[in-house]
């Protein structure tokens, strides 16, 4: 029926001509502080224009202007009616929840430029997703954004909190000096500077509470204790005393604990002036290592030594005999690992090391700490006749005539080492000694094991040669030659028997390949 002119269809299709533009328009959403834009379409909304025209009902007018302003709200009587695609409505205001929500943060106190600073709280938000869902759903169709509820939450500890804490705890603490008692030994100052390192203020049960690292103090104050402590205790340690392993008394000392220190200082923190003094009591601290731990190592026989010689060249006093003091004096404790990287360190100028030769890609050549094999060799030995276990260790690629065949090891820092392990019950004190080569006299290191002996004895069978092979002919007109008199290169194996009541409880096989070493004339 036409009324006004215009047939329901006809009123139903000018209604779609000016509503459906906006379907496919970006629409602006407010949420909290976040502004952003939503296509309706993209979110799943849409109108059902038939039962909109119809939901005007009869007797209205039929005009468009009236349709219009009934559905676009210029009228409270009629609203559009909506089509809701509800799981991609949800994942929409999903989407713009991940913009909006964000957990609340707590304000804080944090040491900038030698004082607290307080860091600002922040209010947390959360999108409500389902009335944010029935907002939309509600206002797309209007001129004016749609707003979008958000909930806030305080933070656990508000800015307001933290500069309270600021004001009451945090800068009374570095006010100024604490004054502590220890007992009759004197008197000691806790600065400023020592309670900087040690204080903070964690967030906890709604707060932020002082929190005092005891350890952080006591080393931060350390040098102020040397003042009032009497000695520090020292370990017991086993050494040679005239060629004999003796055992070195543990010494007790006098300590003020971490503890026992910040029990003392934190209740003065927030105290003013003269107020600001506390007491605390020395105790006894006993030494890690006591005496009779030492005695229980069992130190007190040679179960393993060995001499290697070498020709004079300077380097090689320095370099074997470097090292040799850096080993001497060394005990591996039952179930632990000598290193001999570790214990002798990189080979620097600043360690005491000077330039020798190596063997590097089938040539010797110079470098800092050359001839240090010659003490990881020495070493390898005296372990190998103590009966210790290998862990690492690799013979050179080239033969050295002053080493036994196969049965030495070379070393590089960092990564090639020469370890052993003590798998006995007794502790191993490790003797390195040198005599220093001259022109006319050869020199050695000689390194023995200290212990109690759990074999009877240890051997190495002969070492047996075959597959020998004969290197190149050389020429080398680099600046940095070094000449090289050639030497054969052969297979090489031998044993390691352990003996137990005379005879062969163990038996351990090794063998290596040693390279030619090729004759090198320098042009």
């Amino acid at each position: 029926m036409a009324v006004g002119g215009l047939s329901p269809a006809a009123a139903q299709q000018r209604l779609t001509d000016q509503l459906a533009p906006r379907i496919d328009a970006p629409h602006p959403v407010t949420a909290g502080t976040t502004t952003t834009t939503l296509v309706p379409a993209d979110a799943g909304l849409g109108v059902d224009y038939a039962a909109s025209v119809r939901a005007v009902g009869g007797g209205s007018s039929w005009s468009p202007r009236h349709i219009a302003l009934v559905l676009l709200g210029g009228s409270a009587a009629t609203a559009a009616v909506a089509t809701v695609d509800q799981p991609r409505l949800d994942a929409a205001v999903q989407g713009v929840a991940t913009r909006v929500d964000r957990r609340p943060s707590d304000a804080g106190l944090a040491l900038r430029d030698g004082s607290y600073r307080v860091t600002k709280g922040r209010t947390g938000l959360e999108l409500q997703q389902p009335a944010a869902a029935a907002a939309l759903v509600d206002g797309w169709l209007g001129e004016a954004p749609v707003a979008l509820p958000v909930a806030a939450t305080d933070p656990a500890v508000t800015t307001a909190e933290a500069e309270q804490v600021r004001t009451a705890v945090a800068q009374p603490a570095l006010s100024g000096p604490v004054r502590v008692r220890a007992g009759d030994a004197g008197r000691f100052s806790v600065t400023p500077a020592m309670i900087r390192t040690a204080l903070t203020f964690p967030a906890k049960d709604g707060t932020l509470a002082a929190s005092l690292d005891a350890d952080a103090l006591r080393k931060a104050a350390e040098p102020a204790l040397r003042t009032v402590v009497s000695s520090r205790p020292r370990d017991a340690r086993v050494r040679l005393v005239g060629g004999e392993p003796k055992v070195v008394p543990a010494v007790d000392g006098t300590e003020v604990s971490a503890s026992a220190l910040a029990a003392a200082v934190e209740p003065v923190l927030t105290k003013d002036g003269s107020e600001r003094t506390a007491t605390v009591e020395l105790t006894g601290a006993k030494a890690a290592f006591s005496t009779a731990d030492a005695k229980a190592l069992g130190i007190t026989e040679v179960t393993g030594e060995f001499t290697t010689y070498f020709p004079y060249a300077e380097y090689r006093n320095v370099n074997i005999g470097r090292a040799a003091e850096l080993i001497n004096g060394t005990v591996v404790r039952p179930g632990k690992t000598f290193s001999l990287n570790k214990v002798v360190g990189e080979r620097t100028r600043a360690n005491g090391f000077t330039e020798g030769f190596i063997i590097s890609g089938g040539k010797f050549k110079r470098e800092l700490g050359g001839g240090v094999s010659q003490s990881a060799t020495t070493t390898y030995n005296a372990m190998f006749f103590a009966g210790l276990t290998d862990i690492e260790h690799e013979p050179h690629t080239l033969y050295i005539d002053r080493y036994p065949p196969g049965r030495e090891a070379t070393v590089a820092w960092p990564n090639l080492d020469m370890e052993f392990g003590n798998d006995t019950r007794y502790g191993v004190l490790v003797a390195a000694e040198v005599t220093r080569a001259t022109p006319s006299r050869r020199g050695s290191i000689t390194v023995t094991m200290w212990s109690t002996k759990t074999w009877d004895k240890v051997t190495s069978t002969t070492p047996q040669k075959s597959n020998f092979t004969t290197g190149r002919d050389l020429v080398d007109d680099s600046a940095s030659c070094e000449p090289q008199v050639p030497a054969q290169g052969f297979d090489v194996s031998y044993a390691r028997l352990f003996y137990r009541d005379g005879q062969v409880a163990k038996r351990q096989n090794f063998s290596w390949r040693y390279g030619p070493t090729d004759r090198i004339r320098c042009d």
